[in-house]
């Protein structure tokens, strides 16, 4: 009879345990949908791991942890990702967004443009380099030149991170959700872009990772001050979207910086071969092309953004 009453007070320990947690985890749906629905979904959950206990013991219960936690965190980026949609659609109805200054959407437009640009430019830089025998003969020789093709992929990566801020500061409210959104979306490109050297060569990918820390805490830092800034002329958002392109155009800066250092003065001998297309599956001049274009449009995003905050929204 006590064994029954220890095993009936540790599933009653259990059950509140998982009631916590789920009622924690129900922190991940938005607020006016807790408000409607959280008490019943709590209810409905407890009621759950009791019969769960019942029939097939902590098996059961981890079973229905398993599927519970799947569905909560499914359903719950649907239903957050529906509150950007309303914000977002709501923002069109009210003209926030069409009446931002029309200096804030060329300089937007800029920043889109030069990023495109550089980003091509680092990818036939990269796609070259990968196919050149000489490379890795060349990165033993130059230390710097190896660091300077790693500046150019890391800050395009970064700069991806900085330009999908730009999209995020347009559309959510909330700044917690800012940030956390725009942690993720830096997670994925740190994943993406050169998460396999964690495995392979795990020093490279702490120097690649340490770079994109510093080159983030550049456009982030650039952005911040460049937003408090222009908050005296623009509004709220309006000036945050500024910051954010700020903060992208600083980071595109360093990657055509980098492309020009790399291409011209660290590497004159094997880029000269593919300017003049003298190595095998290369176009004539396109690297110095697509070089010069990258190093116009970040000429052309800079005047816009200093236009954009030189004169004040009042005055458009």
């Amino acid at each position: 009879m006590t064994r029954l009453k220890l095993a009936a007070g540790g599933a009653k320990r259990v059950i509140v345990l998982s009631a916590w947690l789920f009622a924690l985890f129900l922190r991940a749906y938005p607020a006016s949908f807790r408000r409607a629905y959280g008490s019943r979904m709590l209810r409905v959950f407890r009621d759950s791991c009791r019969d769960a206990l019942q029939r097939r013991g902590l098996a059961g219960l981890t079973l229905l942890w398993w599927s519970t936690f799947s569905d909560l965190l499914f359903s719950a980026c649907l239903e957050r990702w529906q509150i950007v949609k309303e914000e977002a659609r709501s923002m069109a109805l009210n003209g926030r967004i069409q009446n931002f200054p029309p200096r804030l959407w060329i300089a937007l437009a800029a920043t889109v443009i030069a990023f495109v640009v550089s980003l091509v430019a680092s990818l036939n830089l990269y796609l070259l380099e990968d196919a050149n025998p000489l490379t890795q003969a060349a990165y033993s020789v130059s230390p710097l030149l190896r660091f300077s093709y790693v500046a150019i992929y890391v800050s395009a990566l970064a700069a991806g991170v900085a330009v999908c801020g730009i999209l995020v500061y347009a559309l959510v409210q909330r700044q917690t959700l800012v940030i956390v959104s725009l942690i993720v979306v830096a997670l994925v490109v740190v994943v993406g872009g050169f998460g396999g050297l964690l495995v392979r060569h795990p020093a490279t990918f702490l120097v690649c990772f340490a770079i994109f820390l510093a080159l983030m805490l550049i456009g982030f830092l650039s952005g911040r001050t460049v937003a408090n800034h222009a908050g005296r002329f623009f509004g709220q958002r309006p000036a945050a979207v500024l910051g954010a392109c700020v903060g992208a155009g600083s980071l595109l800066l360093v990657n055509v910086v980098a492309v020009v250092l790399h291409t011209i003065l660290l590497n004159p001998v094997s880029h000269a071969l593919y300017m003049q297309g003298q190595i095998e599956g290369t176009h004539l001049n396109f690297t110095l092309i697509v070089m010069s274009l990258a190093f116009l449009t970040m000429l052309a995003c800079g005047l816009s953004l200093g236009l954009a905050l030189r004169l004040p929204a009042r005055q458009s």
